[in-house]
């Protein structure tokens, strides 16, 4: 039971964080501009992306370290970084992102790897990685991944990408009930793009910064738990659409609620004081850049944390930052999609034993 309490209220945390880091901005507080972004977002019809996530000063336990394998994997680590660039239309629907993974040092490699989505299938390009040893006439071909099939096989209905609008209306509601409950002045600010690192040519003109340090997880927590919670519960329950979005059944709901309507004051502080046990030192800085026509366009978020269990102890830096480019413009595919010769079903890949 007692990890119970602290698993939950560890995902309380980090599930409205998920939240707040999802999208920004433009008017005269930051709360508004963060509002004003997100109704925004329902005019965006296009748009080229970019970015990137590294993982830095990653301190693992002694004991984890003299494992076989531990230094030099935590050394591909550090020296990784995953990228992409992409771009996305509207009408007629398609996504393209391309994963690039670069690793320096002495196993210096880079490979990528494209996806392409459309509203019913899906392709992934096999890469060219000399250490798999794939066949030749297999690289550099599109793996297509009929998405009505797949959704069959798991015993469910493919109901296609989310509407944009929808989920700008349902985003909102979400925020609505957030910005009820956060103090805006304890957890955002308006810092210039300079003073908050973001470079020159991101074209950012305002920027809506967020905050969380250890000293407010607590209340963090209990204001989740106790106020936020049980509202986007009753939203979710009350609307069958935003039930489908978040692909949660009402049964999953009326679970979620009679545990919350069974969590004790009590129970609540063990599970606060368990995760400041582990949770040694925590910080979780995000900014927003908002563009000249009020897009919110540059993101960036840097979580830091040690944590220590069982007498181990560990820290570490994840840095991620998005951008999207050419708002509304006539972005750019590299891939498109894929011609009929440059295709393998999962039927055929299977006859490599790879499926």
């Amino acid at each position: 039971m007692k990890s119970r309490k602290y698993l939950y209220a560890f995902l309380s945390l980090f599930v409205v964080l998920a939240l707040v880091l999802s999208g920004c901005s433009s008017s005269s507080s930051p709360k508004e501009k963060l509002q004003d972004a997100l109704k925004k977002s329902a005019e965006v019809k296009s748009y080229g992306m970019k970015g990137s996530l590294k993982v830095q000063d990653l301190k693992l336990p002694p004991e984890v370290m003299e494992e076989e394998g531990a230094a030099s994997a935590l050394g591909l680590i550090q020296n990784a970084e995953v990228s992409w660039t992409g771009a996305y239309r509207l009408d007629p629907m398609l996504i393209e992102l391309n994963l690039k993974l670069s690793v320096s040092g002495d196993l210096a490699m880079t490979f990528q790897v494209p996806i392409i989505m459309n509203k019913e299938k899906m392709w992934i390009k096999v890469p060219n990685i000399p250490m798999l040893g794939l066949p030749e006439d297999l690289v550099g071909k599109f793996v297509e991944f009929d998405l009505n099939e797949l959704a069959k096989e798991q015993g469910t209905e493919w109901t296609g990408v989310a509407d944009v609008g929808q989920s700008v209306k349902f985003a909102n509601d979400i925020y609505a009930i957030l910005f009820k409950h956060l103090d805006e002045k304890t957890y955002l600010s308006a810092p210039s793009a300079k003073d908050a690192g973001i470079p020159d040519e991101a074209g950012v003109k305002s920027v809506v910064q967020f905050h969380l340090t250890q000293e407010q997880v607590e209340p963090f927590i209990k204001t989740v738990v106790k106020d936020i919670a049980p509202e986007i519960i009753n939203l979710l329950s009350s609307n069958e659409d935003y039930r489908k979005l978040a692909e949660l059944s009402q049964e999953d709901l009326d679970s979620a609620k009679k545990e919350l309507d069974n969590l004790s004051d009590a129970d609540l502080q063990e599970g606060i004081d368990e995760f400041k046990k582990t949770v040694k030192s925590l910080d979780v800085l995000a900014n927003f850049g908002i563009n000249k026509d009020g897009f919110a366009s540059y993101t960036d978020a840097t979580l830091k944390a040690e944590i220590e269990d069982e007498g181990q102890s560990g820290s570490g830096t994840i840095k991620i930052v998005s951008e999207l480019t050419d708002i509304n413009g006539d972005v750019k595919f590299e891939f498109d999609v894929p011609k009929e010769e440059d295709v393998i079903t999962l039927d055929e890949l299977s006859e490599y034993g790879l499926y």
